[in-house]
């Protein structure tokens, strides 16, 4: 049998207990009839007119608020926590072996604590050999100048004397240049005895021959003398004519004599002359080679006094100390005896005390709107956000030039927010702001109308649309 044959006779079934029932329980199964109310016509113009009013006020309301009420606006960037004054980054000019490695990430040292021990062999040997050829150069400097002053015993100085009995090769120099001065000095002074010699012979060979004039001009005056009597007796008739021309024969002889001696002697007085000329000229020439190589030999002695400054601030420097109080992060050196390059950074080191700011990237139509000392809202969102708190920051730097983006190359300004002491005031105690940590920042940069907001680029649009 089907189910709608079933249903059918239960509802037949119902139908005729209905029929059956008492007509008091029929009435009570039917609703009685209710009054039908007749449609009453409403004006509804007045709730319209209510309507519009509303919608006026609301509408004026609402465009008073955005035309007259300034509503505060922000140049909003991401940021991230820095050290005011930067992570130190720790490198060696040089480079070098490394020889012992005193610290580890996370290690807080002091000012001066060394850090990285590199190996100083090679540098100790270039200071050893420097610092020898230095008193090698001071040793003959000071054998040059004892030359200069013509001092026959050549005596050096305190310290190669203490230098001397500390190093053999020392020792072996100040013999070697004792040596070296004793035979240059005996050479000079020989070749100046032996010119003074020539022209003390000069000097004597004059004076002889200035002696003999002497007795020249003697014989000459008595001849002459006796020539003059003799004229006069003869022109008397009583002289000899044989004798006045053997008289004045005699003193033409004794005349030819003096000429030819003071001939002699203004030709040994120019010998003499030259000698001493020589003699001054050799000196001359002696000093001012000892005068050049005492130039030369100083600026030697001045070039490796720096070289020895240089080797010795190698081998201060080969221990690698903090430049100041902070905390190890980012050790690149793990191995004893690796080869640490030149420049290369060894560590990190994050001041401890230093002050902390952000650093956010403006972009750069934002910049005519940020300046040194303007306010700013910063969030740090790497505290507990049930927690997280405005806090007051203030820009203490803007970069002068704008900066490129090493990822994708975008221009921006560099600008720095310090967090002022009414923010550190607002942070809890365990808002502790650490190196690295983001933040989001929000630079106050004055108040403006909605309408402002909405109105502005239509009005760039339309007054680019004039000017094309």
């Amino acid at each position: 049998m089907s189910k709608s044959r079933v249903i059918e006779g239960e509802h037949e079934k119902l139908s005729s207990q209905t029929d059956k029932m008492p007509a008091k329980q029929e009435d009570l199964l039917t609703p009685s009839p209710q009054p039908v109310q007749s449609d009453v016509p409403v004006d509804d113009r007045r709730y319209i007119r209510s309507g519009i009013l509303f919608l006026l006020l609301t509408l004026g309301g609402f465009s008073l608020w955005a035309g007259f009420v300034p509503l505060s606006s922000a140049l909003i960037s991401s940021g991230e926590v820095m050290v005011d004054s930067y992570r130190k980054s720790i490198q060696h000019y040089e480079g070098g072996i490394v020889k012992n490695i005193l610290v580890r990430n996370g290690d807080k040292v002091a000012a001066g604590d060394p850090l990285i021990q590199l190996d100083t062999t090679q540098w100790d040997a270039d200071r050893d050999a420097t610092q020898k050829r230095l008193l090698n150069t001071q040793a003959e400097l000071e054998r040059l100048r004892a030359q200069q002053r013509f001092d026959t015993n050549l005596t050096f100085s305190d310290n190669l004397l203490q230098e001397a009995k500390k190093s053999q090769d020392i020792s072996n120099v100040l013999k070697q240049q004792r040596q070296l001065h004793t035979a240059s000095m005996s050479a000079f002074m020989q070749e100046q005895q032996a010119l003074g010699a020539r022209v003390e012979q000069i000097n004597q060979q004059v004076s002889g021959y200035e002696q003999q004039r002497s007795i020249l001009e003697q014989q000459i005056t008595s001849l002459d003398e006796e020539q003059k009597a003799f004229d006069t007796l003869f022109k008397e008739g009583l002289g000899d004519g044989q004798r006045a021309r053997e008289l004045n024969r005699q003193l033409l002889q004794r005349q030819n004599e003096k000429a030819r001696n003071e001939s002699e002697i203004a030709r040994l007085k120019l010998q003499a002359t030259e000698a001493e000329l020589q003699q001054a000229t050799r000196k001359q020439d002696f000093l001012k080679e000892i005068g050049e190589r005492i130039k030369q030999t100083q600026a030697d002695y001045f070039d490796l006094q720096e070289r020895i400054r240089v080797a010795e601030d190698k081998v201060r420097r080969a221990t690698i100390r903090a430049p100041e109080k902070g905390i190890v992060v980012d050790l690149q050196v793990h191995t004893l005896g690796s080869v640490a390059t030149p420049g290369q950074t060894l560590l990190d080191l994050v001041p401890e005390k230093d002050q902390f700011v952000v650093e956010a990237k403006i972009m750069t139509q934002d910049i005519n709107e940020l300046y040194k000392g303007q306010l700013a809202d910063i969030r740090f969102s790497a505290f507990n956000h049930g927690k997280t708190k405005v806090i007051e920051g203030e820009v203490v730097l803007v970069s002068a030039d704008r900066l490129l983006n090493e990822r994708d190359g975008m221009p921006y300004y560099l600008a720095r927010i310090r967090v002022t002491d009414k923010g550190y005031s607002e942070m809890d105690e365990s808002m502790q702001l650490k190196p690295g940590m983001p933040a989001e920042v929000m630079i106050r940069r004055g108040d403006r109308t909605l309408f402002s907001y909405l109105l502005k680029p239509l009005a760039d649009s339309f007054a680019r649309g004039l000017k094309e």
